[in-house]
């Protein structure tokens, strides 16, 4: 019988089981499988397995599926599988061992990932089954075990176990070259070589391979070889934080599954040349002065480069151009160049330390391999001392309060200048006690401002004025005769201050007995200043030192919601005639007359009228007759061009004899006045601040004047006072005139 006689089925097996048997005949075994055995499956008949048929038109009622065989790359039956992966097949026959097609074929084993994404394939003409099987990990080494079931027909099938192993494939890396061996400090080139099977010498791809290096970065650092095992990266010069490289590096080819057969190469980077060299501080850097008990260093920062990249281990010459003269940098007490060197990331950081003088700071940074490239510090500045004594400033938005309700307030606003003006350092702390209501008990300030809340509350101070004392640590104010911006010997305190006291009563005296606050540190040997309202100070506790509790005082009035007049008449005479009549009074927010209405109380003054004339007039027998008419005043009666005068009585009539004929056409003048008022003098709202004096509150904001003209008896004059919120209240006082 030849070969050609045979079913092709037939055929296959002879071949594959020749293949085998020369392949075991030329010493080739291993002891594993060569070829799984192979079904005798008869007479070879067509099949399209359609409608549960296997082609012979006979439904199939069972079904048979061979064992599983594994094949390698190189078509040899194998029990291990590498990451170049292997081919599983299984054969399905009939009853009749007639083959089945498009029966579904499910493979299952674990370690191993599958070429589908089910696992499963369906069965082809011949009733074959093949699927790749490649390792999930191919630095996975285990054993497993591999099956397979056949569903067709609702008939099911599974085939025996198959054992197999996961190998790694025994990498080598060849043609490994570098398009340069010597590059420019940030410059690149590329990298190529080859993955083979290192023991068939064989091509391979699928293979990770890792790139390290001494000193820089690739455009990918891990590539898997394709194409005939090719693997191509570029290697730049510069790391993976930017920082250029130098000096001979050593760039270093891994494959991930075999570590051992590494290869490396050497590369030659020229030495960084700095270009260029920029000021990257970003902020605006004020520093405090050395006396002004702030920060007493600062940093600044410059960077050089190189290619656009930063350089480092670059040597750069620092020096003044301009700066106060008391002025050192680098090191404290330096004020010569100096030469320092970039760090890794091409930095160069500048240590600053000001003296007592405030002025401008420009520090300039010079390439020492090329001085014609430098760059100069920007915003750097000594300006911020400690507090001074003559620059507390304090402000409120009122300072007289509704002493009727809880919680009428008031902010106060501290500002702080050092001895030059300059803002103090952020942070300073002013703090708050205060004789009554509620006081926030400190602010630290920003930009030398800082703002608290005064409320009004219990305790209520009995004479309605509270005293609220601010104090900061800082510097007695001084006179510099020297000129050098710290005291030193000759220069003199211009108001000596030591310990000092909240003046409860306004007497310019620490009265212990009262139990007045006090801030006390002890020091002796020099004679005080004076105590005053705003400034409170204790005898025979001052020194000859600079340093100083820092104080001010203020008052702030608590009023009631009616005024309390002082010389405001009950009743007023009559002002018969048009000029006006001027009386004086004044307004106090409290019985005791020590504080002024609350800030922003409004009054007025204006007239009631209450009198009213309508005078007639008749001619009978020679006698003119007046009725209706103001008492007791002089009505004039007119008849053409002719003017009579007309003596009103009491009871508002009166008569006179007139020649004037009967049937006369006469009027008479309405002598009526209208009474009216006006404030001429006073507040007629108060202001936010108002002077409450030491003790008691000045006259002049208190004192006011009214203007009243043309009043009659009956007529009225009313004050009328209102105060703001949160004790808005309208007072109305009336005056009578009698």
């Amino acid at each position: 019988m030849s070969y050609s006689s045979l079913p092709t089925s037939k055929l296959f097996q002879l071949t594959f089981l020749t293949c085998a048997l020369a392949l075991a005949g030329c010493g080739g075994g291993d002891g594993t499988d060569i070829i799984a055995p192979a079904p005798d499956l008869g007479p070879e008949k067509p099949s399209n397995g359609s409608n549960g048929e296997d082609g012979t038109g006979i439904p199939v009622s069972a079904i048979n599926v061979t064992p599983i065989t594994l094949i390698d790359s190189y078509g040899k039956v194998t029990r291990t599988i590498t990451s170049v992966g292997a081919s599983a097949t299984v054969i399905v026959t009939d009853g009749n061992r007639n083959p089945v097609s498009n029966a579904l074929v499910s493979f299952q084993a674990e370690g191993v990932i599958f070429g589908t994404s089910n696992n499963t394939v369906l069965t082809n003409e011949k009733g074959e089954a093949s699927i790749s099987v490649k390792p999930l990990d191919s630095a996975n080494t285990g054993s497993y075990q591999l099956s397979a079931t056949v569903n067709y027909n609702d008939l099911t099938k599974t085939t025996p176990g198959y054992n197999f192993s996961l190998q790694a494939i025994q990498v080598s890396l060849t043609e490994f070259t570098l398009s340069s061996t010597s590059l420019d400090s940030g410059s690149n080139t590329n990298i190529t070589l080859k993955t083979k099977d290192a023991i068939n010498d064989v091509y391979q791809n699928d293979v990770t391979v890792n790139f390290t290096t001494s000193c820089g970065s690739f455009d990918s650092n891990s590539v898997i070889s394709s194409n005939q095992g090719d693997v191509s990266t570029t290697y730049k010069a510069i790391d993976d934080n930017g920082n250029l490289c130098e000096g001979a590096q050593t760039i270093t080819a891994t494959p991930a599954n075999n570590p051992v057969n590494r290869q490396t190469k050497t590369i030659n980077i020229s030495g960084i040349e700095a270009s260029s060299i920029f000021y990257t501080t970003t902020e605006k850097l004020q520093l405090g002065a050395s006396n002004s008990g702030s920060s007493s260093s600062g940093q600044i920062e410059f960077t050089v480069f190189a290619n656009g990249r930063p350089a480092a281990n670059q040597q750069v010459e620092i020096s003044k151009l301009q700066v106060p003269t008391d002025f050192s940098f680098v090191t404290l007490n330096n004020q010569a160049p100096r030469t320092v060197t970039s760090d890794s990331q091409g930095k160069v950081v500048v240590n600053l330390y000001p003296g007592a003088l405030p002025g401008p700071v420009e520090i300039k940074a010079t390439l020492k391999s090329n001085t014609s490239i430098f760059a100069l510090s920007k915003d750097v500045s000594v300006a911020t001392g400690r507090a001074t004594q003559n620059g507390v400033s304090i402000s409120l938005s009122k300072n007289v309060l509704a002493n009727s309700v809880d919680g009428d307030t008031a902010t106060i606003t501290v500002r702080l200048v050092d001895r030059v003006g300059n803002p103090v350092p952020d942070g300073t702390v002013m703090s708050f006690v205060s004789e009554g209501g509620r006081v926030t008990p400190s602010c630290a300030t920003n930009k030398g401002i800082c703002t608290v809340e005064f409320s009004t509350q219990n305790p209520r101070p009995v004479d309605n004025r509270v005293a609220v004392i601010a104090y900061v640590e800082g510097d007695k104010a001084y006179i510099d005769k020297d000129g050098d911006n710290q005291f030193s010997a000759g220069d003199i305190f211009t108001h000596n201050i030591g310990d000092f006291f909240r003046d409860d009563n306004e007497n310019n005296n620490y009265d212990s007995e009262a139990g007045e606050f006090v801030y006390r540190r002890g020091a002796t040997g020099a004679v005080c200043a004076p105590s005053s309202n705003s400034q409170p100070n204790i005898e025979e506790t001052c020194d000859n030192k600079l340093s100083a509790i820092l104080r001010q005082q203020f008052i702030l009035g608590l009023a009631s919601d009616s005024p309390v007049y002082e010389g405001l008449p009950g009743s007023l005479n009559p002002n018969l005639g048009k000029t006006a009549i001027t009386r004086a009074f004044k307004m106090y927010g409290n019985s005791a007359r020590t504080v002024s209405m609350p800030s922003g109380t409004t009054i007025s003054v204006v007239a009631e009228d209450k009198t009213d004339y309508s005078p007639t007039v008749e001619l009978t027998n020679g006698i003119i007759q007046v009725s209706n008419a103001e008492p007791n005043t002089t009505a004039i009666v007119k008849s053409g061009s002719t003017s009579i005068s007309v003596s009103i009585s009491g009871n508002g009539t009166g008569s006179v004899s007139t020649t004037l004929p009967e049937g006369s056409s006469l009027t008479v003048a309405n002598t009526n006045v209208t009474c009216e008022a006006e404030l001429t003098s006073g507040n007629l709202k108060l202001p936010s601040i108002i002077n409450l004096g030491v003790g008691k509150v000045v006259d002049s904001a208190v004192s006011y004047k009214f203007e009243y003209s043309g009043c009659r008896p009956n007529d009225k004059i009313k004050v009328s006072v209102t105060t703001p919120a949160p004790a808005a209240t309208t007072t109305t006082t009336t005056i009578s005139v009698i």
